[in-house]
Order: C-alpha cells, then sequence, then structure tokens
C-alpha cells in the first residue's frame, strides 16, 4: 500500500529521490508556462529537441506521453489536460485524464511520483471543484497500489483546498485528535496521516515566519507545528494555542 502525501513549495525542489515528475504539458510538448516552463527549463535543452525529434504530432486532450527528464534525472510524465470550456462533461474528463496518468504509472512501475493540479491553470478548472473528486481518486489509488504520490501545489493556501477533502476522506478529526495527544505523540500522528512537509525549515521561513497565527492558513499552521516541535521542546501548554486554531 503506497501513501498520498500534500505537499507545498517549489515543484522543483520537492521532486528530490522521485522516479517521475508530471507536467502539465501543452498540445506542441514546448516549454510554456508555469510548472511546464519550470520543468523545461530545469531538465535543459536535450528535451525539448528529444520531444520535437520522438513526436510529431500534437498531444490530443487527456493524452499523456512519457520521456526522460536529462537533467531532471527522473522521467517526466507529460499530460494535457482537458479545457473546462471544452468538455462536455469537464469533471469527469479532467478526472478520465487523471486515471490514465495513473495507468501509465503502473505500467512504467514507478513507486514515488511528484503530481501536479492539471488543467487549473489556463485551462480554468477551479481547484475547489475538482479537490474533493481528485483526492478521492488518488487516495484510493495510493490504498491499493505499492505507490507514493506526491501532490504539490506552490502556496500553503491552495494546498489548504485539497488538504480539507483529504481529512475528511481519511476521517481525521485534526484539533480533536492533537488536543488528545503529548508532543511527542503529536509527531508521530503527523508521519502516520501522510501530514509531514520535507525542508520545514525552508518552507517556515518561506510561508510562516513573521505572520500572525490568526493570518495563517490551515497547511501554514501545519507547518509551524512541525517545524516547533522538530526544532524546540515544548510542552503541551505552549503549543496548545496553535492546535485550538486547527480549523
Amino acid at each position: 500500500m503506497g501513501k498520498l502525501y500534500l505537499l507545498s513549495g517549489d515543484y522543483i525542489l520537492n521532486s528530490k529521490d522521485k522516479d517521475a515528475i508530471v507536467n502539465a504539458a501543452n498540445k506542441y510538448m514546448i516549454n510554456g508556462s508555469g510548472i511546464c516552463g519550470v520543468i523545461y527549463r530545469n531538465a535543459g535543452n536535450k528535451l525539448l529537441e528529444y520531444c520535437k525529434q520522438i513526436y510529431k504530432t500534437d498531444m490530443k486532450p487527456g493524452e499523456v506521453r512519457v520521456t526522460p527528464g536529462f537533467n531532471l534525472n527522473m522521467d517526466i510524465i507529460h499530460v494535457l489536460a482537458p479545457k473546462y470550456y471544452e468538455a462536455r462533461n469537464s469533471i469527469d474528463e479532467l478526472l478520465f485524464t487523471y486515471k490514465k496518468m495513473l495507468e501509465v504509472i503502473i505500467e512504467k512501475g514507478y513507486k514515488n511520483v511528484l503530481v501536479c493540479s492539471l488543467g487549473t491553470g489556463v485551462h480554468g478548472y477551479k481547484h475547489e471543484d475538482i479537490a474533493k473528486p481528485l483526492i478521492s481518486l488518488l487516495n484510493n489509488f495510493c490504498k491499493i497500489n505499492d505507490v507514493n504520490l506526491y501532490f504539490n501545489n506552490l502556496y500553503p493556501i491552495y494546498k489548504d483546498i485539497y488538504l480539507k477533502p483529504f481529512l475528511e476522506i481519511n476521517a481525521l478529526y485534526l484539533k480533536k485528535d492533537l488536543m488528545n495527544l503529548v508532543p511527542k505523540e503529536i509527531l508521530i500522528y503527523l508521519n502516520e496521516n501522510n501530514l509531514i512537509e520535507n525542508d520545514i525549515k525552508k518552507k517556515y521561513a518561506n510561508f510562516v515566519k513573521n505572520k500572525e497565527l490568526d493570518d495563517l492558513c490551515l497547511s501554514e499552521k501545519l507547518i509551524c507545528l512541525q517545524y516547533t516541535l522538530e526544532n524546540f521542546e515544548v510542552t503541551k501548554e505552549q503549543i496548545k494555542i496553535l492546535i485550538e486554531r486547527m480549523d
């Protein structure tokens, strides 16, 4: 059984030690904006040369193609999401695209894959509309396959949209659960329930440091909690106010 992790932060930095990275591709398989541009820049010129040489036709909506990652040192799973305003059953078509991506992951034998939110840029899908069915799909996939998926959003505020259905689907009552635990048990709970972020010091500095507690979203509060527990000896009373705001 694999695990589904929800991550925030830089897409390339979070790709460390993964077997494959998902690209929100354009139909021409060239460097574009957003995640696509980031991947092509970090993979190097050989990726663009390879795509031009191997693929002579444009990608179709919902299509999945795999290329080497070159400088990224992992395979790239290129996925062309359908456009919201062109699809008849837009959410279903996007989910079907994710299913085809998951089939490729199994076929290729990948064990650790970094996944982005497909279709939520210029293709017009809203995070709020796809979050619950998508997290359900990815969560169930990990439970029945020996694959870890790392679903990445750049900012914690967007991760929050997916985190809340993740908690609901897995019957996690965050504030109630944490209030019943002592500090050492809290870190175990976060680990066991896939609520841990990597590079926590960097993410604390980027997203949480110097902010007031009331200004933090739920994902930022979890970053603050993890950072505090991993770097300081604290009592339950010292972190109680943070736990009380976990909703």
